[in-house]
């Protein structure tokens, strides 16, 4: 597991831990959710990406090949990238 992967899950552990005995477990998956929107942003935005490195992001996200919205993704991908 790459290190900011760990110092993102300690540091959702102690904002739990800190809120004043109120815990919120949804915000612990939204917090998770956009970490992994962002890496595919960040990946599509990235020039040097390769197309498995996308494929396992989107799949990281919890979307298989069969899913519209895996498709999408591919399409913007490719037309990122110049590939058809």
């Amino acid at each position: 597991m790459p290190e900011k992967e760990k110092d993102y899950g300690m540091q959702d552990v102690i904002a739990e831990e800190t809120s004043r005995g109120t815990r919120r477990p949804v915000k612990a998956v939204t917090n998770s959710r956009a970490r992994k929107i962002k890496k595919m942003a960040d990946l599509l935005a990235d020039e040097n990406c390769d197309e498995r490195a996308f494929i396992a992001a989107i799949r990281g996200y919890g979307l298989q090949e069969d899913d519209e919205k895996f498709a999408q993704l591919m399409k913007l991908w490719r037309q990122r990238h110049g590939k058809t």
